[in-house]
Formats: C-alpha cells, structure tokens, sequence
C-alpha cells in the first residue's frame, strides 16, 4: 500500500518549514535579533573596533571599516528581513555575515586566541563564547531557511504595491 506523502514525515517537514507562520516565526527571530545587534553595537563602536581587532584575521585600517558599518549593515538587513523586502538577498547576505563570525571564531579558535568573550550584542549582552557560537549556527540555519524559501505572508511589499496603484 503507497503512503500519501502529505502524511509522512518528510511530507510534514516539508510542508511545516515551508508554513507562512514558521517563515514568519525565521523572519523574526533572525531580523530581530541582527537588529538588536547593531543596535546594541552602534553606541560602543571604539570597543566593537578592539574586538575585531582581537580576532587579528583583518588589519587596523580595514577592522576600524568594519566596526564603523557592521552595526548599520545588521540593522539595515534585520529590518529589510523584518519588512520581507528582498527577503532572499538580505537573508543570503545576513547569512554570510554569520558565516563570516563562526569563521572568525573557529579561526581564532585554531590559532589559540583567548577570546571568552565575545561583542556580538555589544555591551547589552555579554556572551560567552559558547554561547555565540551556538547563537550563530541557529542564525545561519534561519538565513538559510530564508534563502531557500521566500515569504510573502505579512510583507511590507503588498502594501507597497497597493499604494503604488
């Protein structure tokens, strides 16, 4: 006898990652919390500059760079993820900035670094590296989610393309 594929579990998998309400719930969380982020990170810029610098993968000149646009850049890829606004680029480009900080950990990691502490949310949050890391892989695999599925259920583009008419 043939199993429907609505009722086995990859069928359930599928349609419950693929449920506007958990695309909603991945839009959230991840635009949220890169908002947050930036947020947190934006009044301590000189402290996010010497945590980058820590990590000693960029040089002075390109680590003051970064720490002047990352805090702008997460919140500025939160929000667009929040409004569902090019939702498959900012969630890839968001993706690869968490990549880029698992990177830097493993990294620094391997080279023997002692780095406990890590500046993720700026001075709002003081996370231990374990933390962070954990924090990071639930980011990417929502950046992914995202990537992968696009979600229209409450985006700001509806409501734009109706004011646009």
């Amino acid at each position: 006898m043939l199993m429907n594929n609505n009722c086995s579990p990859k069928g359930k998998f599928s349609r419950f990652i693929s449920h506007p309400v958990t695309l909603l719930a991945s839009r959230l969380l991840l635009g949220g919390t890169f908002i947050f982020a930036g947020i947190a990170k934006v009044s301590n810029i000189t402290t996010l500059i010497w945590e980058i610098k820590q990590y000693q993968i960029i040089g002075g000149g390109l680590a003051t760079a970064y720490g002047y646009l990352l805090p702008f850049a997460e919140i500025i890829l939160g929000a667009l993820i929040l409004a569902g606004l090019l939702q498959r680029i900012s969630a890839a480009l968001t993706g690869l900035l968490t990549l880029s900080f698992l990177i830097a950990k493993i990294t620094a990691v391997a080279r023997g670094l002692d780095i406990h502490i890590c500046g993720c949310f700026g001075p709002a949050v003081p996370l231990l590296s374990i933390y962070s890391w954990i924090i990071d892989f639930v980011l990417l695999v929502l950046a992914v989610h995202l990537s992968l599925l696009e979600s229209k259920f409450l985006w700001l583009g509806s409501f734009l393309k109706k004011k646009a008419h």
